[in-house]
């Protein structure tokens, strides 16, 4: 059963590129389902322990370099599937990540403007 102990400020986009993970004593790999400013969640290849803070790369379609995430806790899990809380982010990360999610809020807001239009269309 999932274990859901915390609310969201932001809201997240859909997104699916690959990531990776570092732990105290691990590295692994993963995908990233969904993306916010202050959070995330994925599916690893290893199941993650609530409350650890890890690393994350993530590997993001637009950019060519890893966008990294230097600490980030484990708010919640469900078998390999797993939410994320950005604890430390460095500026230029920040930025980046703020303009990466611009992108995905006006691709949404053009994909449901264009819905609007086909549905009144019909």
């Amino acid at each position: 059963m999932a274990n859901f102990p915390h609310t969201r400020t932001y809201v997240r986009f859909p997104f699916h590129s690959p990531l990776i993970v570092g732990g105290e004593s691990y590295v692994c790999e993963g995908t990233l389902r969904n993306l916010s400013l202050q959070g995330c969640s994925i599916i690893s290849d290893r199941e993650l322990t609530l409350g650890n803070l890890i690393r994350v790369s993530l590997l993001l379609p637009d950019q060519t370099r890893a966008l990294p995430i230097e600490v980030s806790r484990v708010i919640w899990t469900q078998g390999l599937e797993c939410g994320l809380e950005f604890m430390e982010v460095s500026l230029p990360t920040r930025l980046r990540l703020g303009r990466t999610l611009r992108v995905a809020l006006i691709d949404y807001l053009n994909a449901r403007k264009l819905r609007e239009c086909e549905r009144t269309a019909v």
